[in-house]
C-alpha cells in the first residue's frame, strides 16, 4: 500500500475529569504515551489521548466501568504477546477474553449496546483496527483493520476506511459502516473474488459501503471508478442518528450525509450536498505556490444545528472567500436521485 497520511479517530462523548501519563524509565525522555479518564453517561471511561502516538511498551490502563460491566485492558507478561480483556459483571460473573495477537496497542474500550464491547487499536502502520466483545458470552465475536474510525455517540455504529494492505487501490478510498447490533456476516457485504454466484463470503471486505455509492448498491465488491475520494471532518450528529463529512473530487468538494439504519435489517442511506455557484469554496482555491488546490484545509468547521449541517468555509489560499451555510437535512439529494 503506498505511504500516506491517515488520520485515526475514535468519538467519545463525555466530560473530562482527570487525566494521567506514564512514561516508561528506560525510554527515550521523548516516547510518551497519555491516557484520560472521561465520564461517558453514568460510566468512568480511561482511554488514550489522541496524540498519544504509538508506544506499545508504555501502554497505560484502560478500561470501561458501569454500573453493569466493568472492562479491564489485561497487559501481557511480555510485548508481543496479546492483550486480554478481563470483564466483570454486577452479577458476579466474570471471564477473560484474549484479543487479536495483531492487536499493537490499545487505545480504548467502549461498551456498545446488547452487552457488547468496541476494542479500538492502534499499531505500527500508522493505521488501526478494531474488535467487538460479547461481554456476556466472553468471547470475541469480530475483529475489523481500518485506516481510520469514527464511532457514533451512542457506540452501535462504526464508520471507517477498511485497510487493504493486499488489495489494489481501488478499495482505498471507500467508506464503510459497520453496525454493531448486525452479527460478523451481517456485516460482511463482499464476496471472494472467484465467485460469481456470490456463495462466499470475503470476510477482509467488511460493513455496508456508504460512500462512493452507486444506486441501489450493496456489495462492497462493485468498485468505483475513480477512487480519489478524500473525506474529512467527519461529524456525528448528538442522537447518532446521522454523520456528515467532506469530500473532494475532481477539484469540486461536496458534503455527505449518512443516514443510520433503525432497525437490522434497514440499511443505510447516502446523500450529497455539492458546493456549487456561490457557495463553491474550491473556485479560486491554491495551494501556497498559486496552484489549483481545494481539500480539507478550506473547512473551518463542519457542524449540527438541529436537523440541518452548519459548514464554516475559508479559503487558506488563492480568492478570498469566508462562508458560513446552514443546510437542512431536507437538501440532500439522495443516491441515484
Amino acid at each position: 500500500m503506498p505511504t500516506k497520511a491517515t488520520l485515526c479517530l475514535v468519538l467519545i462523548c463525555g466530560t473530562a475529569v482527570s487525566s494521567a501519563s506514564a512514561q516508561s524509565q528506560n525510554a527515550p525522555v521523548n516516547q510518551q504515551i497519555r491516557s484520560q479518564v472521561r465520564e461517558v453517561g453514568t460510566a468512568q471511561v480511561r482511554s488514550l489521548t489522541p496524540s498519544s502516538g504509538f508506544y506499545p511498551s508504555l501502554q497505560p490502563e484502560v478500561y470501561w466501568h458501569d454500573s453493569d460491566w466493568k472492562i479491564d485492558l489485561v497487559k501481557p507478561a511480555a510485548l508481543g504477546e496479546p492483550y486480554e480483556l478481563s470483564i466483570r459483571s454486577s452479577s458476579g460473573g466474570g471471564s477473560l477474553v484474549k484479543l487479536p495477537q495483531e492487536f499493537e496497542q490499545i487505545n480504548s474500550i467502549l461498551r456498545a449496546p446488547a452487552n457488547k464491547a468496541i476494542v479500538v487499536e492502534y499499531n505500527h502502520t500508522g493505521s488501526g483496527g478494531f474488535a467487538i466483545v460479547d461481554l456476556n458470552g466472553g468471547k470475541l465475536l469480530d475483529e475489523v483493520g481500518v485506516e481510520f474510525s469514527v464511532i457514533s455517540p451512542n457506540r452501535r455504529f462504526i464508520l471507517y476506511q477498511n485497510w487493504y494492505p493486499n488489495e489494489t487501490e481501488s478499495y482505498e478510498n471507500m467508506y464503510r459502516l459497520y453496525d454493531t447490533l448486525r452479527t460478523p456476516t451481517e456485516n460482511t457485504c463482499g464476496y471472494q473474488e472467484n465467485d460469481p454466484k456470490h456463495q462466499q463470503l470475503n470476510d477482509d471486505l467488511r460493513g455496508f459501503q456508504v460512500y462512493p455509492q452507486k444506486p441501489g448498491q450493496v456489495l462492497c465488491t462493485d468498485e468505483d471508478d475513480s477512487n480519489d475520494n478524500v473525506g474529512t471532518n467527519f461529524t456525528w450528529s448528538p442522537d447518532s442518528s446521522k454523520i456528515v463529512f467532506a469530500d473532494v473530487k475532481s477539484g469540486m468538494m461536496s458534503l455527505i450525509l449518512v443516514t443510520m439504519p433503525v432497525g437490522t435489517s434497514d440499511l443505510p442511506k447516502t446523500s450529497t450536498y455539492p458546493l456549487v455557484g456561490f457557495e463553491n469554496v474550491c473556485a479560486g482555491a491554491t495551494d501556497a505556490a498559486g496552484q489549483p488546490y481545494c481539500d480539507y484545509h478550506v473547512i473551518q468547521s463542519l457542524g449540527w444545528n438541529g436537523d440541518a449541517v452548519t459548514a464554516t468555509l475559508h479559503h487558506q489560499f488563492g480568492t478570498p472567500l469566508d462562508l458560513t451555510l446552514t443546510i437542512p437535512v431536507s437538501k440532500f439529494i439522495p443516491i441515484g436521485k
